[in-house]
């Protein structure tokens, strides 16, 4: 008696996926070696200040008014959260890049990964490249939630009440996935670089070897 087609579709998915995240741990263990904190990030009266093995000490004024909400580093980059704005630093380019945010938004978590950083509001999804310093934001529908945050080295997951939002430190932008209304996540993996998440129509792939989403039915 033949497979029904569903099932073979699945084992095929299946199977690339056990091949790409085999494949991804190979060459996860080599990357990992190479990302060695370079960057300290600390805060003096009025600055924010960073420090890396080629730019020596970097400094970024910080307002009169403006408070500092958190900070840290990880890899080749470093933020700062402040009430106001978000500062990034990259040992790539060497240099302090800003942006500003919302002055209403609340700031809910904070990332802070080898290659790049990512900041959660109740408004935003902000991401920070390490690679050449570059801040990213993505909007937040208006009664949309982001129920959990997935991350690794390689990438992060944002599941939302309506979508699936990935970012990783080699992509151009997030990337979204929606979720159809009847969609119900049965499962979440996060292994090798690759985050796996299942739901009962399909399976979904996030990383950022992969060019973003790979999806199987």
């Amino acid at each position: 008696m033949g497979t029904p087609p569903s099932n073979v579709g699945r084992l095929i998915a299946s199977q690339l996926v056990l091949l790409t995240l085999a494949w991804s741990v190979y060459q996860g263990d080599a990357y990992s070696l190479e990302l060695e904190s370079e960057v300290a990030v600390w805060i003096e009266p009025g600055l924010a200040v960073a420090k890396s093995p080629l730019s020596g000490r970097r400094e970024i004024t910080l307002d009169a008014q403006e408070t500092v909400l958190g900070s840290g580093a990880s890899g080749i980059n470093g933020i700062v959260v402040t009430s106001r704005r978000l500062l990034g630093f990259s040992s790539r380019t060497l240099a302090w890049i800003k942006t500003d945010r919302d002055l209403r938004e609340k700031v809910l978590e904070r990332r802070i990964l080898p290659t790049f950083s990512l900041v959660r509001t109740d408004k935003h999804l902000y991401g920070f490249r390490g690679a050449n310093g570059i801040w990213f934001k993505e909007a937040l529908g208006v009664r949309e939630k982001v129920y959990r945050l997935h991350s690794n080295e390689y990438g992060s997951v944002a599941m939302t009440s309506e979508r699936l939002v990935g970012f990783g430190p080699l992509l151009g932008q997030f990337s979204s996935k929606p979720l159809d209304v009847h969609e119900r996540i049965t499962q979440v993996g996060n292994e090798g670089g690759l985050i796996i998440i299942t739901t009962n129509r399909r399976t979904l792939v996030f990383g950022s070897r992969m060019s973003g989403w790979d999806e199987f039915e």
